[in-house]
């Protein structure tokens, strides 16, 4: 399941985020990459362990929970690592899939990922974030604070970067649910949900819709 987040954070945010960005020194990306991935990953990077990732992580996780999309899709429990990403003219990302277990010294599963857009669109060509499905792809390249959010497992790249530069926060969540199939059930009924609430004569179907999400959640969380 792949959620669009228009507008995750605020003009001032979006302000002081690439204020705090423009202050310190990006580094290879390759150098938080596994061997598997380092003949893919040509880009650059402010990593999870710089000191001033404390304050931008603090800024996104706060706008990531007041967005009730991101919290029903997500069902978030801990946040696993989170860095700031930069692609030049020529850099790409070719397909991968995102690591499983991330941080140190303690060890976090990866289930849901996220991309916040920091630059718009017309700034830069290229850098498409791009899904494989099947034989074909669905690409996104998302509006300055708005962000995207995928199971960490799906088979995704960006794109050439051709003009500009595509400036962007990446962020890995651990899930409470742990199957992307019962997360993506879950934010079903919870959309099916809010769109029944209010309408005259659905107080049952709301109830039922409630107890079916509720015991989903039940037997598939990992507090």
């Amino acid at each position: 399941m792949i959620v669009t987040l228009s507008e995750l954070i605020t003009a001032s945010e979006l302000a002081h985020v690439k204020r705090l960005v423009a202050a310190v020194g990006f580094v290879e990306g390759k150098a938080t990459a596994g061997e598997w991935l380092h003949k893919v990953k040509n880009n650059e990077q402010i990593p999870w362990n710089h000191p001033v990732m404390r304050e931008i992580s603090g800024i996104v996780m706060k706008a990531l929970g007041r967005c009730d999309a991101f919290m029903s899709a997500a069902q978030p429990r801990r946040l696993a690592a989170m860095l700031v990403s930069r692609y030049r003219p020529g850099m790409a990302y070719g397909l991968h899939v995102d690591a499983p277990i991330m941080g140190e010294p303690n060890h976090v599963r990866s289930d849901v990922s996220f991309t916040l857009f920091l630059n718009e669109p017309d700034t830069y060509e290229g850098g498409e974030l791009a899904f494989e499905y099947g034989s074909g792809e669905s690409t996104f390249k998302l509006p300055a604070r708005s962000a995207i959010c995928y199971p960490t497992g799906q088979l995704h790249r960006v794109r050439p970067v051709e003009r500009g530069e595509r400036l962007a926060v990446v962020g890995w969540v651990q899930s409470l649910v742990r199957d992307p199939a019962v997360r993506e059930l879950l934010h079903d009924l919870s959309v099916a949900r809010e769109q029944l609430v209010g309408q005259e004569g659905t107080g049952r179907a709301v109830e039922l819709i409630n107890k079916s999400y509720f015991n989903l959640l039940r037997r598939h969380a990992e507090p």
